[in-house]
């Protein structure tokens, strides 16, 4: 909702201060801590987060006795979201972006978390397409929330934990990648759907090198729907199996640094996960790449985002990264450009 008046107010029916799903430190919590606006100085507040494009690997993993989703990012540095936090006078949080609903809630489950009672205003811009599976949404909340930390952080009490922010990010959100845990420096495998780490593996990531792209133009696919629909669904045993062993490729390759082990893995979870959230051409994708000497093809899981991925240290890279290129525009794909995970 927007009018005439000015930025529009989140609606108080949808402000959540405090889920119990967030564990927040003793000196957040909001008693004798927290601390008005008024005679606190505050300041404008910047805040960045890349995205990223899909996922090297997502399946469904058996933890502790129950089925959970499984993911690691494939982390895209060429698109993000900036945020601008601006603290004002009162309570509430405003902007003129009403459409942003899940920023709003990691606006207040941020400022709950600083122990601060102060209104604010935020303006977001991102250069992360929507509904491809880049993680926009993910994106701006992350963002937001850094931005919001250093506007009033310190007139509160620091965040430094990077796994706060990451549980602030995952109530507003529901799933999603853990872009905030990307400082610290270790690919890990997390349960996009409950919020945690469930492994953190041994190495950094191999080396890669990637030609992204959208496959579909104009396709937007909503993460929230598309999980909402696959919990209903019964998760055949033999795709567990599956997953596992895709797992078992990658945990290998990741340990040994081959990035032929990681392209493997990554085009084995795209291939199994076509009968959830089909690409548009993956088996053309998958023979371009054997075709151009790429180490394999990566997807989301949830949208139409894809890339190529080659070992940097490929003979001829810059030449077989333009034939890939030429391809894909031949397939009708937007958003194409280079970039180097990590």
């Amino acid at each position: 909702m927007t009018t005439d008046d000015g930025p529009t107010k989140f609606p108080a029916k949808i402000r959540i201060i405090s889920p119990t799903s967030i564990h927040v430190p003793r000196w957040n919590q909001p008693s004798a801590h927290r601390r008005d606006s008024k005679n606190l100085q505050f300041h404008t507040g910047i805040g960045y987060s890349p995205g990223h494009w899909g996922e090297i690997v997502q399946g469904w993993l058996r933890h502790n006795g129950e089925l959970i989703v499984a993911l690691l990012t494939l982390v895209d540095r060429t698109y993000g979201t900036t945020a601008v936090a601006i603290p004002r006078r009162g309570t509430g949080v405003f902007s003129s972006q009403a459409e942003k609903w899940k920023a709003f809630k990691a606006a207040y489950l941020t400022l709950e978390a600083l122990g601060v009672k102060t209104g604010l205003s935020f303006r977001l811009r991102s250069t992360i397409p929507i509904g491809v599976g880049g993680g926009s949404s993910t994106s701006d909340c992350t963002a937001l929330g850094r931005a919001i930390i250093a506007a009033v952080g310190a007139s509160g009490k620091p965040i430094t934990d990077l796994e706060l922010l990451q549980k602030i990010v995952f109530a507003a959100e529901g799933a999603c990648d853990p872009l905030p845990l990307l400082d610290w420096g270790l690919p890990l495998l997390w349960a996009s759907r409950a919020g945690k780490v469930l492994h953190v593996f041994s190495r950094p990531l191999p080396q890669l090198y990637a030609l992204g792209f959208v496959t579909e133009p104009g396709r937007m696919v909503s993460t929230d729907a598309l999980a909402s629909a696959q919990a209903k669904l019964a998760v055949p045993q033999a795709d567990v199996d599956r997953f596992a062993k895709i797992l078992q490729t990658l945990d290998m390759a990741i340990a040994t640094g081959a990035a032929l082990g990681v392209g493997e893995a990554a085009t084995a979870s795209g291939t199994l996960n076509q009968k959830h959230c089909p690409i548009a051409h993956w088996d053309d994708l998958c023979k371009l790449a054997e075709k151009v000497g790429a180490v394999g093809t990566s997807c989301s899981h949830s949208g139409t985002a894809a890339a190529l991925l080659w070992d940097p240290a490929t003979d001829n890279l810059a030449a077989r990264v333009a034939e890939a290129t030429a391809e894909v525009q031949q397939l009708g794909a937007t958003y194409i450009h280079e970039f180097r995970p990590s």
